[in-house]
């Protein structure tokens, strides 16, 4: 009997390194596969900022910056002075929680600050700018909570060069009471020659939104393919560009600023404004070589079950949409097997690490038992 079950022991082995495949290990795609049409996207960057408590933004992926931008350069009346000091994080006090009193007070969440104080001349400002600099075609996601003080400029944009840019820009001037806007920008050689202006271009697009994006918490998204980009807010469609679409890889950015030009920014602010970001995710394809190595490696041939559909957030990810209405779905706080070959970052709330990586054991757990018992019965 021992002789058989150790002669067994190859087909437990065998049958255990199926089932402890990764999850994701042939990438993430915006469609299903069995859908008519889906992209595939073989890499992903998770930042879960409610959770996230850290003086050190290269240790989540970011590098917070600190350069300066004369008002000449900037077309405004005021210098830019980007500072690493204005980008904090502010996790939730309960870690088990998704909302509720912070470390500093106010929301949870990365907090990028405009600084109202312009007395040398220059504009306090945040900026941070992702490690990555190999993203490509891709869905890029931030959920954010724009600033209520009139005169500045919060951004989430992809950049190549100044030539190569697909941006989200929001004013906060062209909020009101009710309503506000997002700016869809392409920058292109065409732009450049306008100087550095796309708002006489087919790349440009003012969206009018239904609400005030510093009332509430709110995802906004763009999908990058070949041929267009498509942007949409809390998973609803709002406009396609396709023209001069961007074929390069690049580095995410996220800044928060004011220089006084009355044609953008407008300001400075009156009093310190806020910019808060509760997450950021992004899956897309890498113009890095060996990150396409690595990913051939671990899918070798294509199994279309492989890979993992994203979830859409089709409602503001905000507090006051009801329990849990800020928690959001994290690849990498599902355990290792949906990250496979990814970075991924701990948070305050233990979703990374031993006790999510458990779960997929978890799941496997009576198979396992049922096929031991099998074979020591042999």
């Amino acid at each position: 009997m021992l002789r058989d079950a150790v002669a067994a022991m190859p087909w437990l082995i065998l049958a255990m390194s199926r089932l402890t495949n990764a999850a994701c290990e042939c990438g993430y795609s915006v469609n299903k596969t069995s859908d008519a049409s889906y992209q595939i996207y073989t890499e992903l960057l998770e930042n879960d900022f409610i959770h996230t408590q850290t003086d050190n933004m290269t240790s989540i992926g970011w590098i917070a910056q600190e350069y300066n931008q004369s008002k000449e350069a900037g077309r405004g009346y005021y210098g830019k002075e980007f500072l690493p000091e204005n980008v904090e994080s502010n996790a939730v006090k309960n870690a088990s929680a998704w909302s509720g009193e912070s470390d500093h007070g106010g929301d949870p969440g990365l907090q990028l600050w405009t600084r109202s104080d312009n007395s040398s001349g220059w504009v306090g400002s945040a900026e941070l700018v992702s490690m990555r600099n190999d993203a490509r075609f891709g869905s890029y996601r931030i959920a954010m909570k724009l600033s209520n003080q009139t005169g500045t400029c919060g951004a989430f944009f992809w950049y190549y060069n100044n030539s190569r840019e697909i941006d989200m820009e929001f004013r906060s001037m062209e909020f009101n009471s009710s309503q506000g806007a997002v700016n869809y920008v392409l920058q292109t050689p065409e732009s450049v020659a306008a100087g550095y202006d796309a708002a006489n271009t087919s790349e440009f697009k003012v969206q009018h939104l239904d609400f005030r994006p510093d009332d509430l918490f709110h995802e906004y998204r763009w999908d990058w393919t070949t041929e267009k980009i498509s942007y949409y807010v809390d998973g609803q469609w709002q406009y396609d560009m396709t023209e001069q679409v961007p074929q390069e890889g690049g580095s995410l950015h996220i800044n928060h600023w004011s220089n006084g030009n009355p044609l953008w920014s407008a300001g400075p602010p009156v009093s310190d404004a806020l910019l808060t970001v509760s997450y950021v995710k992004a899956y897309f394809n890498s113009t890095d070589t060996s990150k396409t190595d690595a990913y051939n490696q671990r899918c070798p041939g294509f199994n279309a079950t492989a890979v993992c559909a994203i979830p859409a957030q089709t409602s503001p990810p905000d507090a006051s949409q009801g329990t849990d209405g800020a928690k959001t779905y994290f690849f990498s706080q599902d355990g290792d097997d949906h990250t496979p070959g990814q970075t991924t970052y701990a948070t305050t709330n233990g979703a990374m690490g031993a006790f999510a990586s458990s779960t997929s054991l978890f799941t496997y757990l009576p198979l396992l038992l049922a096929l031991l018992s099998w074979t020591f019965a042999l």
